[in-house]
């Protein structure tokens, strides 16, 4: 029994570990509290006070209003322990009498783990009215080693307090002495009482006090099955005690003992002793069978562990479906959004480039580019002469960007709201604290100021070198080449540059530039030759560019796509920045710790420990069978 009782202990100890720690990761759920669980009570009150490497048996006389419990646990002790008091729902507070020697073996502290534990020294305390739970206790000569005798107050008092006192004690305790009369073995609180104790297989010892014998010799057998089949009581002694109110009061109240189905013309005059009856009951058999009920009804599975993970399960199936829901691939996607213009790109493009070059090829493209400017601004003022200035192409895109973020606010709230119609308990709260109107106009107004503040030309310019370091280290080759094209082009760029002018082409040419840098990779090639499309080409000759120059135009076009790619993946993320700290706060995150709960090392740990008591119960099913309980 020691080893089934360690192995017990180690697997129930480590299971209330893990529990506790899942219960604290697992908040956000909004679960019950744990101590409103039945199983969770009988592992804190019952398991983990009592599983240990000794065992003793806790003994409670239990029952309704004024039937004589504490007349009965009087008997027990042989003294008055407990005030008889004739009025109802006179015991208020459990009273408690131990073996010699008890208090120095184990804590009472932890048995009794809810209770305000006072030692004895008045036993009319025990019908005070507190709210406080107190267990009052006493060492007492008469009471059989290892074994814990308590008083309870009724099961059925009209003080819901009184219903706690009397479950606390009911989940810490082996044996119950049920009283029972012929008023109370068919009251409904009572007996859902003792449905409880029959789930938790406690051993049953059934007392039908207040008789009037032989007159009920009869009726008592007709009362006690149809207590026994609406409670699943199988008792393991029955008694009878007559209605002698005399012999209550001075504690030589007899008790007959009866056999369970009842026998016919059983002797009704030897009296037994409820004491010694008790003590010679098999203590390991029934530690045992109390144990084993006790973690049966952690393992209820509508009741117990396993329905708790079942309901984190289904929890943690909202919050993956919230984040689902609101995933910022489908909030905030490239497609819902612009890309930058391809002209401003190509222009960043050029300056970083230029910054590439060294000596007399910087300074042949830098004399042809400050005249190219020169020959052009005339151009350019009679444009705007005839149809005014053009708008900055940074502040055209700005207007095209908050048109998307205003866009990719609605789709978030309109899903928020979607949410929030589905009529989702779990997230209640927290969804209409994001949808309230003030929180809305005060996102806005912090987005518009946010946005207009930003300085998306330097963001684009910073985009551009990091992308373009990127094309210099990953493709050196390309790099290279791109390079000695652009030096050839220097070599021959005067020349070219006076014959397309002479044939009509130089401002025109700068123009033409500008068409091509609409595509993508008519936008890199001109970078590289830095003059119209051809040019370096032309000059170089076909059979020097040929060489290179396909691998080198997709190498080109697809940096330039990436290019485009990581500016759009820039602001989107500003845009989550944004709504991260003006909009979700910690809600985001907490959809996706709820939604991988059950992947969770807490969850897993509780799950493998849940499915290790499993195992615990069944070799105790096999070790155990119905226990003897006399010797």
């Amino acid at each position: 029994m020691n080893e089934l009782f360690q192995e017990s202990s180690t697997v129930v100890r480590h299971l209330a570990d893990a529990i506790q720690t899942l219960d604290q990761r697992a908040s956000l759920l909004k679960l019950k509290d744990l101590q409103t669980h039945e199983w969770h009570e009988t592992l804190r009150q019952k398991l983990l006070p009592q599983l240990g490497e000794k065992s003793f048996l806790i003994a409670a006389v239990v029952g309704g209003t004024n039937i004589g419990k504490s007349v009965i646990f009087n008997h027990l002790a042989g003294f008055s322990a407990s005030e008889v008091c004739p009025l109802a729902s006179g015991t208020k507070h459990a009273t408690c009498l131990v073996p010699p020697g008890f208090t120095e073996e184990f804590k009472l502290t932890q048995i009794f783990s809810d209770f305000e534990l006072e030692p004895w020294s008045d036993a009319s305390k025990a019908i005070m009215e507190s709210d406080e739970h107190y267990l009052f206790w006493k060492t007492s000569q008469q009471t059989p080693e290892n074994l814990l005798i308590l008083d309870t107050p009724d099961v059925d008092s009209d003080a819901p307090v009184n219903w706690d006192r009397a479950d606390m004690i009911r989940r810490a305790s082996d044996v119950l002495i049920a009283v029972l009369t012929q008023q109370k073995y068919n009251d409904a609180v009572v007996k859902k009482f003792f449905r409880k104790a029959a789930a938790e297989d406690k051993a049953i010892l059934v007392v039908f006090n207040q008789c009037d014998l032989p007159d009920d010799e009869e009726y008592w057998p007709l009362w006690l099955e149809k207590f026994c089949s609406e409670t699943d009581i199988l008792p393991e002694f029955v008694y009878l005690a007559p209605r002698d109110k005399q012999a209550a009061q001075e504690n030589r109240l007899p008790f007959y003992q009866r056999s369970w189905p009842a026998q016919p013309e059983e002797d009704l005059q030897q009296a037994h002793s409820l004491l010694e009856d008790l003590s010679q009951l098999h203590f390991a058999d029934i530690k045992l069978r109390s144990l084993r009920g006790s973690l049966r009804s952690l393992m209820d599975d509508e009741l117990g562990i396993p329905a708790w993970l079942n309901e984190i399960r289904q929890r943690s199936g909202v919050y993956q479906s919230a984040t689902a829901h609101l995933g910022d691939d489908q909030l905030a996607g490239s497609e819902h959004w612009p890309a930058a213009p391809n002209s401003l790109v190509v222009t960043l493009i050029r300056e970083w480039w230029r910054d590439q070059r060294e000596g007399w090829s910087r300074s042949v493209h830098d004399f042809y580019n400050s005249v190219g400017k020169g020959v052009m601004w005339p151009y350019r003022k009679a444009k705007e002469s005839f149809s005014g200035p053009e708008e900055p192409l940074i502040e055209v895109y700005r207007k095209k960007e908050w048109s998307a973020i205003l866009e990719t606010v609605k789709r978030v709230f309109d899903r928020l709201e979607f949410m929030s119609e589905t009529d989702n308990k779990v997230l209640s709260e927290r969804l209409k604290s994001l949808l309230d109107g003030k929180s809305r106009s005060d996102l806005f107004r912090l987005l518009e100021n946010s946005h207009t503040a930003l300085d998306l030309e330097q963001e684009l310019r910073e985009t551009v070198a990091t992308e373009m370091k990127k094309f210099q280290q990953d493709s050196p080759q390309s790099y290279q080449f791109f390079k000695r094209i652009d030096q050839i082009s220097a070599a021959v760029r005067p020349a070219t540059s006076v014959a397309l002018f002479m044939v009509g082409f130089g401002p025109a040419g700068d123009a033409a530039a500008q068409a091509v840098a609409h595509s993508a990779l008519g936008s890199v090639v001109h970078v590289a030759g830095d003059v119209v499309g051809g040019t370096a080409a032309a000059a170089v000759g076909e059979t020097a560019v040929s060489s290179g120059a396909s691998s080198l135009s997709a190498n080109l076009e697809a940096r330039f796509r990436a290019l485009h790619a990581a500016f759009v993946a820039h602001r989107v993320t500003w845009l989550l920045e944004q709504l991260q700290n003006n909009l979700w706060g910690s809600f985001l995150e907490d959809l996706q710790t709820g939604a991988e709960m059950c992947e969770s090392e807490e969850f897993k740990a509780v799950d493998e420990l849940t499915h290790q008591l499993q195992r615990t119960i069944e070799t105790l099913a096999i070790q155990t069978s119905s226990p003897s309980t006399a010797e």
